[in-house]
């Protein structure tokens, strides 16, 4: 994995109650599922494999750089992934699975946040980690010779996950 539940911590507010091995089947989800289409197949496993290589760590971590005279700031794939990471675990966070069935934990003195705020707050950090990402593809695009595996006109484009009552 090319983060964990420390990094996340970085960016969203996370318990530090929450377990590694709870958090990090979420952090798994959305490498696989969320930053593997945006990079494209080639320029993930190369990420993955050469993480600690200086031109994956320049498009891993927060970086200013300068282009034709200009000032810019890439937030970095550790960033994007952290967010996305942190939409998943809210959405799913909060159910445990017991002897007795599948449950959502309570005590007296809270309430569960519900159904809708939670995909509410999953779409919203969804579209926010996307945004992220597209200022690292413009880090992309404008180094493209440093990053052959890249595929400046592949689609970033995201579909919505679409959540229906089941009854």
């Amino acid at each position: 994995m090319l983060i964990n539940k420390t990094e996340i911590a970085k960016h969203r507010e996370i318990s530090r109650s929450v377990r590694d091995d709870k958090i990090n089947p979420f952090i798994d989800e959305a490498e696989s599922l969320d930053l593997k289409p945006l990079l494209g197949d080639r320029m993930y496993f190369d990420l993955v494999k050469n993480s600690t290589d200086t031109k994956y760590l320049a498009i891993l971590e927060e970086k200013e750089y300068e282009f034709n005279g200009i000032n810019y700031k890439s937030p970095g794939l550790i960033k994007v992934l952290s967010i996305f990471s942190y939409a998943r675990y809210i959405l799913l966070g909060s159910f445990t699975d017991t002897a007795f069935g599948f449950v959502q934990k309570s005590n007296q003195d809270s309430t569960p946040v519900g159904d809708s705020q939670k995909r509410n707050i999953y779409k919203t950090e969804q579209q926010t980690a996307t945004k992220y990402f597209n200022e690292v593809a413009l880090y992309l695009n404008r180094h493209k010779e440093d990053y052959p595996e890249w595929k400046s006109n592949c689609s970033r484009s995201r579909k919505g996950l679409r959540i229906s009552k089941i009854s």
